[in-house]
């Protein structure tokens, strides 16, 4: 399989989510082997590939490294990239933070296909799982067990009326990631807004960006699935995932999954797919 980058720059504008600062993302193509990688321009070009042991574990978002020269909320962006199965890119940003844009990955995925692809030389990375994987953290649970291409069975379950237990499983292309995922946006309960924003999160949030829920329903918004909460959460675990460094062929059943459950549990992969190719 060659490696993919995309054949020309492109970019999208907004707020981040939880900095609320504004910022311009531009994707750049990239030569063949450099990875997923993110450049913050307004710290001296400081870059950070999207590797999980860049990855640090913080509350409510993916991170990657730490200081003032993070990159805050990745998830969205490495989404569509992993989706588009680009191997090689560059991701500038004059902010800490990608844009929020309206809380899914769709705006990523779509800059990405309107800037089209070109192969280029080189065999994309890819892991494979050989035998079955598990790991817990608090009321997260992941497993792994081998698989063509990656299978998601995701479960969520919020005492609220319009989410209570839900389950989705999704065969991640291309293509069914644009019909399923892709458009899936991020959500959050009124009773959260104080207590986030008084530790610094979701200072760029609004009901046009996120699913907001009261006790009753959702906010100034209708869904676009009756389980897009569900969708959200695979679509998480799709960039998530691609913290491994390639594509991953898996099938990954997740519980309850959160941003810090699913990084612990590809350090996990990592460790048992390079354990596995040492003994070869």
């Amino acid at each position: 399989m060659s490696r993919r980058t995309i054949k020309r720059t492109c970019s999208v504008s907004g707020v981040g989510l939880h900095m609320g600062v504004p910022v311009k993302l531009v994707f750049e193509p990239a030569a063949p082997g450099t990875g997923i990688r993110f450049r913050r321009d307004d710290r001296e070009g400081a870059e950070i590939p999207a590797l999980v042991e860049h990855a640090v574990l913080a509350e409510r978002r993916t991170q990657l490294g730490e200081g003032h020269g993070a990159i805050h909320t990745v998830e969205h962006v490495l989404a569509a990239v992993a989706a588009r199965g680009v191997d090689d890119i560059v991701i500038a940003m004059d902010a800490p933070e990608p844009p929020i844009m309206d809380g899914s990955a769709g705006p990523f995925f779509t800059a990405l296909g309107e800037a089209g692809f070109s192969e280029q030389d080189g065999d994309g990375e890819v892991f494979t799982i050989e035998e079955r994987i598990e790991l817990s953290d608090g009321e997260s649970r992941y497993s792994a067990a081998p698989g063509e291409g990656l299978t998601l069975d995701v479960e969520i379950a919020f005492p609220h009326p319009l989410i209570g237990h839900q389950r989705g499983e999704y065969r991640v292309t291309s293509d069914s990631f644009e019909r399923e995922l892709a458009g899936a946006r991020t959500f959050g309960f009124v009773r959260e807004v104080e207590g986030l924003r008084a530790k610094g999160l979701i200072r760029g949030a609004s009901t046009s960006n996120a699913i907001v829920l009261d006790e009753h329903g959702v906010i100034e918004t209708t869904l676009r699935w009756p389980d897009e909460f569900v969708r959200h959460k695979a679509m998480d675990c799709v960039g998530d995932l691609a913290l491994i460094g390639g594509r991953l062929n898996a099938r990954v059943h997740a519980v309850r999954p959160s941003h810090r459950g699913t990084v612990l549990f590809v350090r996990e992969l990592a460790r048992v797919v390079n354990r596995s190719n040492a003994s070869c």
